[in-house]
């Protein structure tokens, strides 16, 4: 069984502890007020087998103690969950039994079902581990579940499962009598899902705790009716640990991993990429290598404190943002690190990260305030100084994939939300700290530019340098500011109140002191040096200069890579709908918007009842679209416009013959999305691939638009088949805005197009044609209905309605509601539009009518035993009968050729068994 019958666990341990900057695998949790030490260790996979070796010798053989943790994979590893139930001090036994277990593993692995595609047949183990009791404390009584499902899972994939299993638990462990206060969130660990936390060795235990062991083993069997079959018979008395000890583990990766359906794809990809490690460039000079950070030495907040003076005494004068972010951090309210607040704490630890690495000792007195997270308190209610090894695994972890890291701006902006007193308070310090630094010696427009980025870099971004192309966030979004000019103007009125007032505080402190005071004579020259500088900033010449100077303080070199690129988010006049949270909500800094719809959004439950508009909306549709079939369709296909992801990759051809209503629709639509509809021309799909990335501000512009309607094609015009999927497909794009750098984006744009005629296409094969949407609009608006049998005759024309003038106006009233309506619908939909057969038909008749070859086929070719049929007889047939009906290039040979192989088999010589028919065959 051992690999080396001399090793132990501790000798194996002390020859893997983990040098500075190599991974952290595992981890030892220490408790110095009784001597346990810590540690952390880096045991690579070859390893693993004498691990577990020399562990279970240690644990199971010679029952000692052991405090170990893994580190999780976010790819590969099996599915844990760890449940955490907490009671009042009048619960003394357990209060969850076998069933409450079984309906939960039950209900996840049907969840399972509906986002993996597993075969039938497939085998699953389920293990469930308890402590021998509950944990009973001063304040509460404990308990909790430890489950191991044999599926090999991205931890998005489990994040996906926690968030279902979350919305059924109220009802499936509705007679569990949780502590009140206590929300299903915080039962369903959430660090342990996302890979975030470490995971407890197999019998191993937390100090002075129980360890979790094994308690059921189950088998979960997929039968041919694709349906879940437990066995719950395995007698758990006959368990082998060693058996089973390395599948109990985070790290293994044998597990059976099977693919995620189709559908869930964006909800996963949003996932995966808050999971997903690569390193990304640090905002601020990171921490020297030389320079301690808190580790598990630090036992109390006084300790912590020291540790962080430390740290600030040796800031230099260009590193104040260090002192600043930590401000700015214990300014955040409690919804940011007290129970439930998960998301919003890991958040802010990757903001951290991201400016400063010293910000990890801000991270962990941010994470040990009291009232914080459950998960990191002891028994008695207190912040867990031994949790601080875990927190610096998972600090060392905080890195991205993604552009849009999380920042320094970030923690201002939610503390300027939603402290805005505690946060009056740092900036203040921080704007004086500034302030003061500009006269310690020769006033530069450099220390000066400083002063004014300190006070307005929440406000504003230099998007170029070279081209001094300035935004400002104003109304949840930001707005292109024409060179800067509403900086420059604050300038002369903001920064110079804010030297004016210092000069002044300054000034009256000075009054106030005796002139023997040792402070007088520093004092008393600085309100008029700040008088000076406050002269200054109302000259053109330094006003100019400032700004120059604060276009490379305020640059953000990724600012236009990352705007107008959150696909799920529509931004209002008062605010950002978040189809993704399917919520709506301030709009913040780092959504990134610049787009907006020009309107405010009402939700649908806080509009007003008004029947009249109501009915005038109902009749619209029900007139627009007859049949209610192809009115869902639309329903779905228009809701499915705010969102921009295009998962069916397909392009809408709105068909039919005047005065059916399609402008009015693009009319309306315009209308509810303001600056996210936008009409272009007709030659983007019809021209060829070298003006897609070229100067274009046309394509340019189609950055963050989510409906794009082109102009009527004419009679003739060919689509390009390759643009098309590019533009459908969501393949990056690039083009270039007049006077504008080079952007590449993915479209999220829903392409439309309002015609009378279809395009014509150079392909027919399925990758084009898939595409396509025709969207008959049916009905006829005039003036008499059914009364011009010449014009609009009834077999013709079935669906006649009165031609309402005033529909223009009405729109401006009904847009609230429709809006409301799309985007409660976008809420359930998720941007998916299911296929309706009115639209299919339509578009099977288009594509039957470009489908020349096979046409060709069916009048031409004939079926004849022992026949066959030459290359070049068949072409020059096909020439001629080309010509006669479309009369335009003939195609070439080797496409019909082609087209023959697939349907009368390979060409040998000749085709067997097909000849032409020719029309004297018929006779």
């Amino acid at each position: 069984m051992m690999s080396t019958q001399k090793m132990n666990l501790d000798r194996f341990l002390k020859g893997h502890v983990s040098q500075q900057g190599g991974e952290i695998t595992h981890t030892k949790i220490g408790d110095r007020a009784h001597n346990i030490p810590g540690g952390a260790y880096t045991i690579q996979i070859s390893d693993n087998k004498t691990l577990m070796d020399v562990y279970y010798q240690e644990v199971f053989d010679k029952g000692r103690l052991s405090y170990l943790t893994e580190k999780q994979q976010i790819e590969g590893g099996p599915i844990l969950i760890d449940i955490d139930l907490r009671y009042e001090l009048d619960i003394t036994k357990r209060q969850h039994k076998i069933e409450h277990i079984q309906s939960f593993v039950s209900c996840y692995m049907d969840e399972v079902l509906s986002l993996l595609d597993i075969p039938t047949e497939s085998k699953i183990d389920i293990y469930v581990m308890e402590k021998q009791d509950v944990n009973r404390t001063d304040k509460l009584v404990k308990d909790g579940i430890h489950i191991v499902i044999g599926l090999g899972a991205h931890k998005a994939i489990q994040c996906m499962l926690r968030t279902k299993l979350i919305e059924k638990l109220p009802s499936l462990w509705n007679d569990i009598p949780l502590k009140p206060g206590t929300e299903w969130d915080d039962v369903f660990d959430e660090g342990v899902t996302k890979g975030c936390v470490n995971w407890q060795m197999y019998g191993s235990r937390k100090p002075h705790h129980m360890a979790y062991m094994i308690k059921y083993k189950w088998i979960y069997t997929l039968n041919n009716q694709v349906e879940w079959e437990p066995d719950y018979s395995f007698d758990i008395t006959t368990f082998n640990t060693y058996d089973h000890l390395n599948k109990l583990s985070a790290r293994y990766n044998g597990n059976p991993v099977y693919n995620l359906r189709p559908e869930h794809s964006s909800e996963y990809e949003k996932h995966r990429e808050m999971l997903v490690k690569k390193k990304v460039k640090r905002i601020v000079v990171s921490k020297p290598s030389g320079e301690k950070l808190p580790d598990s030495s630090i036992t109390s907040m006084e300790m912590l404190d020291k540790e962080i003076d430390n740290i600030f005494d040796g800031l230099s004068d260009g590193e104040y943002i260090v002192k600043e972010t930590h401000g700015y951090t214990m300014a955040l309210p409690k919804s940011y690190y007290g129970p439930g607040s998960y998301t919003k704490w890991i958040r802010v630890g990757w903001a951290l990260a991201n400016t400063d690495k010293r910000l990890f000792a801000t991270w962990v007195k941010f994470s040990a305030q009291p009232g914080g997270r459950t998960s990191l308190l002891k028994s008695d209610g207190t912040f867990d100084w031994s949790r601080i090894g875990e927190l610096k695994s998972m600090w060392d972890d905080f890195e991205f994939s993604n552009k849009n890291a999380l920042s320094y701006r970030s923690i201002i902006y939610w503390a300027k939300n939603e402290s805005p007193e505690a946060y009056g308070l740092v900036r203040r310090d921080s704007i004086q700290y500034y302030i003061d630094h500009t006269i310690k010696g020769v006033v530069t427009e450099w220390d000066i530019a400083n002063v004014l980025y300190h006070i307005c870099k929440d406000r504003f971004v230099c998007a170029s340098i070279s081209k001094n192309i300035w935004y400002e966030f104003v109304d949840h979004k930001w707005t292109e500011n024409d060179s800067g000019n509403s900086l420059r103007l604050c300038i002369s009125s903001t920064l110079f109140e804010e030297y004016n007032s210092r000069a002044n505080s300054i000034r009256n402190k000075v009054q106030m002191m005796e002139q023997t005071n040792p402070m007088y004579e520093k004092l008393v020259d600085v309100p008029k040096k700040l008088d000076a500088v406050a002269t200054l900033l109302k000259k053109t010449t330094w006003k100019s200069n400032i700004m120059r100077e604060a276009r490379e303080l305020f640059y953000d070199s990724t600012f236009m890579d990352r705007l107008d690129c959150n696909p799920w988010l529509l931004c209002f006049n008062n605010g950002v709908v978040d189809f993704k949270e399917k919520c709506f909500r301030r709009g913040h800094h780092d959504d990134y918007l610049s787009k907006s719809t020009l309107r405010d959004y009402i939700p649908l439950d806080s509009i007003k009842d008004n029947d009249v508009t109501r009915d005038e909306v109902k009749k619209f549709f029900d007139e627009l679209f007859p049949i209610e079939s192809l009115r869902d369709y639309m329903w779905q296909h228009l809701a499915s416009i705010l969102i921009g992801i295009n998962p069916n990759q397909t392009f809408n051809v709105y068909i039919g013959s005047g005065r059916n209503g399609k402008s009015c629709l693009v009319e309306l639509m315009s209308l509810i999305l303001g600056e996210l509809k936008a009409t272009i021309p007709i030659t983007l799909v019809t021209s060829k691939r070298n003006t897609i990335g070229s100067t274009s501000s046309e394509v340019a512009q189609l950055k963050g638009i989510r409906y794009a309607v082109m102009q009527e094609p004419s009679k003739g015009d060919r689509i390009n088949e390759g643009i098309l999927k590019e533009i459908t497909g969501g393949d990056p794009i690039q083009a270039r805005a007049l006077y504008k750098d080079t952007v590449t984006f993915i479209p999220q744009f829903t392409l439309v197009v309002c015609t009378n005629v279809l395009f014509e296409l150079n392909s027919t094969d399925d990758g084009t044609l898939r595409r396509f949407r025709l969207c008959d609009f049916k009905s006829k608006f005039i003036d008499n209905p059914y009364e011009d049998e010449i014009r609009f005759p009834k077999n013709v024309c079935p669906y006649q309605f009165k031609l309402d003038k005033n529909l223009s106006a009405k729109f401006k009233r009904w847009v609230p509601l429709i809006t409301a309506q799309l985007v409660e619908l976008a809420f359930v939909r998720q941007a998916k539009v299911d296929d309706c057969d009115i639209v299919m038909r339509s578009t099977e008749r288009y594509r039957e009518s470009q489908d020349y070859l096979s046409e060709f086929a069916k009048e031409n070719i004939v079926c004849e035993e022992g026949a066959s049929l030459k290359k070049m007889e068949l072409y020059n047939v096909f020439k001629d009968w080309y010509t006669t009906n479309y009369g335009r290039s003939i195609p070439k040979s080797k496409e019909v050729y082609e087209f023959m192989n697939i349907r009368y088999g390979h060409y040998n010589g000749s085709w067997k068994n097909i000849k032409i028919s020719y029309d004297e065959d018929e006779d």
